[in-house]
């Protein structure tokens, strides 16, 4: 296992913004990463999990604790015809990439998703209208409380949209399995193609981003829709700005602070709210020191 003390976060985060981390371990196993975390519990040291660093705003000023990636667990093997099983650092484009080659479909929606497989069965994450729940059998769960590891199928996880009943302050998803329809390689990796094409057009890939930044109200009206037409594109808090491509994401310029994200973010839910009156709530997760003045903003309407 790699341990380093007071380590910038930032380069750890798909935005590039984040603190110091008092610890930063990379477990190289499950079995490394439960008794981590056993340890941690024991210790009362405070722990954050992180994959891939996508769906997150880390605050500017740190992270007190320890933040554990997860990035080093990537075994992805095929149990049989149709199920796929993958540790929780595997990258979802990865994955699907994997799947396709393997002639299982199913993944093609997760080709565009810069997480892990853990964090995406945590945020029941999405696009091109299918998801994480759409695929899941089933995910082994570690549970920080008791220290118990459970298989839970894919209705004990609970999904809803954008979310779970998984809590990532007490859970860790170790692996996940996939059921998968067989189907002829070239055309499940023309799919994956597609959707990644679409990315590449549709998104703001050429800047440091987190992902889709606010969940859809409901089915009828999206985020983006909201945003573009309440006029955001020309939003701008320091170095955080919202996309001229996609008015649901917020890109970094360079150097942008957290304090300067959630400032946005603030400004992005007000021009809605008062052109449309629908409250959005963001899809990331907060980790680190924040006021509870910003916190307000991820607090559901």
């Amino acid at each position: 296992m790699e341990i380093s003390q007071n380590t910038s976060l930032a380069r750890y985060t798909t935005l590039k913004i984040g603190g110091d981390a008092d610890q930063l371990y990379h477990p190289h196993t499950k079995e490394e990463l439960i008794e981590l975390v056993a340890t941690l519990e024991r210790e009362n040291t405070p722990w954050h999990l992180i994959g891939g660093g996508s769906n997150l705003l880390v605050s500017s000023a740190g992270v007190k604790g320890a933040v554990i990636r997860t990035t080093h667990l990537t075994n992805i093997r095929v149990l049989s015809p149709g199920l796929l099983e993958a540790e929780a650092g595997a990258r979802l484009p990865h994955l699907a990439k994997q799947a396709a080659k393997l002639g299982l479909s199913g993944l093609e929606f997760a080709v565009g998703i810069p997480g892990t497989v853990g964090g995406g069965v945590i945020m029941n994450a999405g696009a091109h209208g299918s998801s994480m729940s759409a695929i899941l059998q089933s995910a082994l769960v570690l549970d920080s409380l008791n220290g118990q590891v459970t298989e839970m199928g894919a209705d004990q996880i609970e999904f809803e949209y954008r979310r779970c009943i998984l809590d990532p302050k007490r859970h860790c998803v170790l692996s996940a399995k996939f059921v998968l329809d067989i189907a002829e390689p070239e055309v499940i990796e023309a799919k994956t193609q597609a959707n990644e094409d679409y990315r590449w057009k549709t998104q703001p890939i050429g800047f440091a981003n987190a992902g889709s930044t606010f969940k859809n109200p409901r089915p009828d009206r999206t985020a983006g829709y909201l945003l573009d037409q309440a006029g955001v594109k020309n939003l701008r808090h320091g170095n955080a700005a919202v996309s001229a491509i996609h008015a649901n994401f917020v890109i970094n310029l360079g150097g942008a602070t957290s304090q300067e994200v959630t400032d946005l973010l603030r400004e992005m839910q007000a021009t809605v709210k008062e052109k449309f009156g629908e409250d959005l709530t963001p899809e990331w997760k907060t980790m680190g020191e924040f006021t509870s003045e910003e916190l307000k903003v991820w607090e559901k309407k």
